[in-house]
């Protein structure tokens, strides 16, 4: 059975996860809205960089997350309710994040693939010009022997 102060420390513990893990969450989301921002202006090689900027942080909340798993054996229930209703509550700020980020995934995939079309199109362009151009090649010495 655990005695008060070493609940109460893992208490405090618990306390400072949960804290990190709101941090977590909020930068994480303010890394979407600058992406959302950065889509918006067809700046997409910037987009890319920051969203790898995001993976750090998204390992971290996840060790943390077990972190304060870890820490819940010895406290309470009343502060098992709490830790419980946080986490709900990122779970739901996480959840919006990722809707955010389907929805800038669509228009990422659709941005690739009219670039896709476009470089398609200048490679046929190219074959075109070359085809129809008649080029400056001298004709091949042997079949103007058979020729004549």
């Amino acid at each position: 059975m655990t005695t008060e102060p070493t609940a109460n420390v893992q208490g405090d513990r618990i306390d400072r996860l949960l804290g990190q893990m709101r941090m977590l969450c909020t930068q994480i989301d303010q890394i979407g809205l600058e992406q959302q921002r950065l889509l918006d202006e067809d700046r997409l090689e910037e987009f890319v960089v920051l969203l790898n900027s995001r993976n750090p942080k998204i390992e971290s909340l996840a060790q943390t997350g077990l972190l304060v798993e870890r820490c819940l054996d010895g406290v309470g229930p009343d502060q098992i309710q709490s830790v419980r209703e946080q986490l709900d509550e990122m779970s739901r700020m996480i959840t919006e994040i990722l809707s955010r980020d389907a929805k800038q995934q669509v228009v990422v995939d659709q941005r690739r693939d009219e670039l896709s079309k476009q470089l398609s199109g200048v490679g046929t362009t190219r074959t075109a010009i070359r085809a129809y151009s008649g080029g400056s090649k001298r004709p091949n010495p042997t079949l103007q022997d058979r020729e004549g």
